[in-house]
């Protein structure tokens, strides 16, 4: 997380870069990480019919406050299916034997250790679907039960008693069972409770005793009751197939070809859970430092997003092209409070042809940043705990600075908003870009450039450089990440060419600016294959597009990764480095990093192959989005250029 001016003075002058540097790296991170796209589903599915299916399913008993649902109708086939996509063959093939070797033994110890999940015996007895639902506990916590399809009921019940046999002997202990019929266990590597049993011919799997208690008594209603009776006789028996969300987002999505997996995710619900559980987990190994931050109230609840009801999708295989493709739906009517910042605007998504070859991942979305930012306050003073900090920031800026964003930038900034990567190779890094539309540059980049020459000039670390043949100068300067981090020491900022241009590494910025190739991105074939595509999900209200060549994306990561390990990251910059120390290390007690667990130590990535053999494995993604009268609409496929079907 970026780190926000909490305080509504400000106090160092060096200090004034972060606002736009937080607002540039937080579009950033969204557009290349989780690019916004969209695609509308084919009509003609009433709500009745797309849930109706669901019926016969464990789904039809889950409670209404179900906060997460992933469902695989047939489990053995989607298995089957996923060991045909191009990663998962690299995964099996025999160069990754050795560091699959490592990473299948520690994924499946931690499922099993964790989850009560024994993958290898759920593959020999599933026998249809595969369920994980994230349930809410009396404690309001976040519980996570699977339930597995099997062929009867007896074969459910030994499937129960040789996972529980198996964890037992992984040190589980059995305790005595709160509910008749179920093995109830506290797991030695977690120390939580599990409880396992059979409704019908489903094992069923949970982390919460009352949760396990709740579902046990739900199916026995349900088996005495008429299919068309099982619903709403009271509050407690509200099911979570007869909320309108649920039922909206599922129905939208038809399911032709047939799903691998469907999800239904309540953002906000499971935030909110999942922050409980963690600061009851935190609790019991460490002191608050105080009783303010002991009985901080999650962010998600606090400001709340009603807006924002739910997230729900599927995936499939194109039958014709043996593509991997999804559509997710972002359900959120209302749009209220926060969600107002964002409203987007159709328009022209043709790829500029100033964006070259080189990129590897591009994405191009028309924005509203007045909309934005009009809607920002409350949530930027939600967020820094301090009412009044975006005002203030704002006119601390104008006055100190004289940088008026609110009437000053924002005005004048274009709906075109380009964020690409590129690599490198003479400095060996990875970088991201971020370009900015400009309106009527002839009148404005004057005022563009002042700005942040006014904003970046009492900045210590900034560094002015000038560029033959550029009317401004660039302006090389730090990023600052997680209370002084500095993922990117020498980043780069100029206006040219009617944009506001910011870069991860100020030298590949100069470059392009400078440098401009004469292959355009939009005349490769790649981007001929993309546009086919994407041709039947184009709509008046699409609003982005990307696509992204995983062959070359992620390159020197790759590298530095298997040549150096874990260790080696911390010398690279790009996102993807970034990311992956967020995940291997965290600070410890002195500020300093560390390995997280044993993970980071113990996995040996010098054998992973090299990454010319990878590379083959590794396809292109496309996306596109639009608005809906009810929120956004996402549709992505992983795609191969050559591919004869396009």
């Amino acid at each position: 997380m970026f780190r926000p001016l909490v305080q509504p003075a400000l106090h160092q002058r060096s200090a004034a870069p972060l606002t736009v540097i937080f607002v540039l790296m937080l579009i950033l991170f969204c557009g290349r990480l989780a690019p916004p796209t969209c695609f509308a589903e084919p009509a003609g599915r009433s709500i009745e019919t797309g849930i109706a299916e669901l019926n016969g399913s464990i789904t039809s008993i889950l409670p209404a406050d179900t906060m997460l649902w992933i469902g695989s109708p047939d489990w053995s086939s989607t298995a089957d299916r996923l060991k045909e996509l191009p990663m998962l063959r690299l995964l099996s093939s025999d160069e990754m034997k050795s560091f699959r070797d490592q990473t299948e033994k520690r994924s499946n110890e931690f499922l099993l250790d964790a989850y009560g999940l024994d993958f290898k015996a759920i593959d020999e007895t599933v026998s249809g679907e595969f369920i994980v639902a994230g349930l809410t506990t009396e404690q309001g916590e976040l519980s996570i039960t699977c339930f597995v399809k099997t062929p009867n009921e007896d074969v459910a019940k030994t499937f129960i008693q040789s996972t529980a046999a198996l964890l037992q002997q992984r040190g589980a202990r059995e305790e005595t069972a709160a509910t008749s019929n179920t093995i109830q266990l506290a797991l030695k590597a977690v120390g939580e409770q599990l409880v396992l049993g059979t409704l019908g011919s489903h094992a069923m799997i949970s982390g919460d005793v009352g949760v396990a208690a709740n579902l046990i008594n739900r199916w026995q209603r349900s088996s005495n009751e008429e299919p068309t009776t099982a619903s709403v006789d009271s509050a407690g028996n509200s099911r979570l197939v007869e909320q309108p969300e649920f039922a909206t987002t599922i129905a939208g999505l038809q399911d032709s070809p047939p799903s691998l997996l469907r999800w239904y995710f309540d953002p906000i619900a499971f935030a909110v859970a999942s922050e409980k559980t963690a600061n009851r987990k935190s609790s019991l190994t460490s002191t608050p430092t105080s009783s303010e931050e002991s009985s901080r109230i999650p962010f998600p609840m606090r400001h709340g997003f009603p807006g924002l009801k739910s997230v729900a999708g599927r995936a499939w295989i194109n039958e014709a092209t043996g593509d991997l493709e999804s559509r997710t739906l972002i359900h959120a009517p209302t749009r209220e409070e926060a969600l107002e910042m964002f409203q987007f605007e159709p328009g022209s998504l043709d790829v500029p042809s100033w964006l070259t070859d080189e990129a590897n991942v591009a994405t191009i979305v028309r924005w509203n940043l007045d909309q934005m930012i009009s809607n920002a306050e409350a949530v930027y003073d939600d967020v820094t705990d301090a009412p009044g900090a975006f005002a203030g920031t704002m006119q601390d800026l104008k006055t100190e600075l004289k940088v008026d964003l609110l009437d000053g930038l924002f005005p004048i900034i274009g709906p075109e908003l380009v964020i690409y990567s590129v690599n490198d190779s003479s400095q060996n890094n990875e970088s991201t870009v971020v370009s900015i539309e400009i309106q009527d540059p002839a009148k404005n980049e004057k005022s563009v450039a002042a700005m942040m020459y006014n904003l970046l000039i009492g900045d210590p670390e900034a560094r002015r450089i000038r560029l033959p043949g550029k009317r401004y100068e660039m302006w090389q300067i730090k990023l600052i990440v997680d209370e002084d981090t500095t993922p990117f020491s020498k980043a780069g900022l100029i206006v040219a060419d009617g944009r506001l241009w910011f870069c991860t590494h100020a030298s590949t910025l100069q470059k392009l600016v400078l440098q401009r190739k004469t292959s355009p991105l939009a005349e490769t074939e790649v981007y001929r294959v993309f546009d086919k595509v994407v041709e039947n999900e184009r709509h008046p209200r699409s609003f982005g597009i990307s696509i992204a060549r995983m062959d070359r994306d992620a390159q020197n990561t790759y590298e530095v990764l298997r040549a150096q390990g874990v260790q080696g990251l911390e010398n690279v910059e790009s996102i993807y480095a970034t990311l992956l120390r967020s995940i291997f290390f965290r600070d410890n007690a002195d500020g300093e990093k560390e390995s997280r667990g044993t993970i980071a130590d113990e996995i040996d990535f010098s054998v992973l192959p090299s990454y010319e053999f990878a590379r083959q494995y590794l396809k292109n993604l496309a996306v596109i989005s639009r608005n809906t009268d009810t929120g956004w609409e996402i549709f992505a496929v992983v795609f191969d250029e050559e591919s004869d079907s396009r």
